[in-house]
């Protein structure tokens, strides 16, 4: 997907960082490090913030995405994260923050897929208010974000994001 680019990003990873970095033993997927690479740090849409590959960079992937993956498994452990439509237990325990929305949903890996070149992407709620599923790639995603799929994605109050990139 093409973005019209407002403002470059500071943090862009090369690929061989990206090569390097494992979460939980597996590689980054695929789709992710080709964003990373190309566009960075930044925001999609005005809404939609993707997390930095570069990992010493305090909005990381690595850095952010443990933290929020604490929340996650908190809020999992105290019964407080709605499952319903599309997960379970069992897939809440794998799942990897690697954007968040200005809203506060998260988008995630699943990484109970075990180290394939791309995990599902799954889109939890604000407040942990329901996990559904988005997309089998970054750029299907971005393409449902920026189409009426993205009522699908995070739910029926959401219109197309334009497809811009505002890197930070």
């Amino acid at each position: 997907m093409t973005f019209r680019t407002i403002a470059l990003s500071s943090s862009i990873a090369t690929r061989r960082t990206l090569s390097s970095v494992r979460i939980a033993g597996c590689r980054l997927p695929e789709s992710y490090c080709e964003f990373a690479a190309t566009h960075g740090y930044g925001r999609i849409g005005g809404l939609v913030i993707i997390y930095s590959g570069v990992p010493e960079h305090p909005d990381s992937v690595l850095a952010q995405g443990a933290r929020v993956k604490g929340f996650i498994d908190d809020a999992a452990a105290e019964g407080c994260f709605e499952f319903e439509p599309d997960g379970d237990e069992m897939i809440a325990s794998g799942l990897y923050p690697f954007a968040a929305s200005e809203n506060g949903e998260y988008f995630v890996w699943d990484l109970n897929e075990k180290c394939g070149d791309e995990y599902s992407i799954y889109c939890i709620g604000a407040r942990m208010a329901g996990l559904r599923y988005a997309a089998e790639s970054m750029g299907e995603l971005l393409e449902k974000l920026c189409s009426e799929s993205i009522k699908d994605v995070m739910g029926l109050g959401y219109a197309p994001l334009l497809p811009t990139f505002e890197g930070l």
